[in-house]
């Protein structure tokens, strides 16, 4: 597959140089770093992870959503509250060949909470996909389409004026705002076969996570000891 990222697709492996329109970029990190002022990109997480071969790797990235539930009993009522996890899950099984290849066992999910809807019964909307590629050895997986829609709805009006009968719709204004998204999911494997290599991979991606954040975030080395 061409390492071009064409507009409505789903899934495709790129090599380690990426081109989006005229734009030619070295790797992942560039991308984040070109997108991060765009207001119309969010990027949901830059999450590392070390796993075996053969052996399931997972990463959640989201919080635990309260919602209140009611118990009657008699003439009382009592609020309980009980929880939602929202978020994104990626888990991950690679396999490694002879040849410097990787076979990714993928599952992805998004879930958020439905927007509009009662605060006692929370409606969780989940986008997932579960697919099965190989790649080489420091190429990227892209996975697209896991497209959402929302509507939000709000209103405002001036205190006290916005009650007159009559009058009142002068000082109230209402907004709908209709929101879609499209989430993109970008893996790159890399086969470490010696503690050099894990230390050459940790310096880039110190490098790299310190020009995604201008700075703000350092994975700092712990101070040798002299003898």
């Amino acid at each position: 597959i061409p390492p071009s990222l064409p507009s409505g697709f789903s899934l495709g492996v790129v090599g380690e140089a990426i081109t989006i329109g005229d734009v030619v970029f070295p790797n992942v990190a560039a991308i984040l770093q070109a997108y991060q002022k765009d207001s119309d990109v969010h990027i949901l997480s830059t999450p590392q992870i070390l796993t075996t071969d053969n052996e399931e790797a997972e990463i959640k990235v989201g919080e635990n959503v309260p919602y209140i539930t009611k118990e009657a009993t008699g003439d009382q009522t009592y609020q309980t509250y009980e929880y939602k996890d929202v978020g994104v899950t990626l888990k991950i099984t690679p396999q490694i060949n002879q040849e410097g290849f990787v076979r990714l066992k993928i599952f992805q999910e998004n879930k958020t909470v439905k927007s509009g809807l009662s605060e006692y019964r929370p409606t969780t909307l989940t986008r997932s996909a579960e697919t099965t590629v190989i790649v080489k050895d420091k190429n990227t997986v892209v996975i697209g389409g896991i497209i959402g829609e929302s509507t939000e709805r709000g209103a405002y009006q001036v205190p006290c004026l916005g009650d007159i009968p009559g009058l009142g719709w002068f000082f109230k204004s209402k907004s709908r705002s209709r929101n879609k998204t499209n989430l993109f999911v970008f893996l790159t494997p890399h086969i470490i076969e010696n503690p050099i290599e894990a230390q050459k991979i940790y310096d880039e991606k110190k490098e790299e996570i310190d020009k995604i954040r201008g700075g703000a975030i350092k994975m700092y080395k712990k101070p040798e000891l002299k003898k």
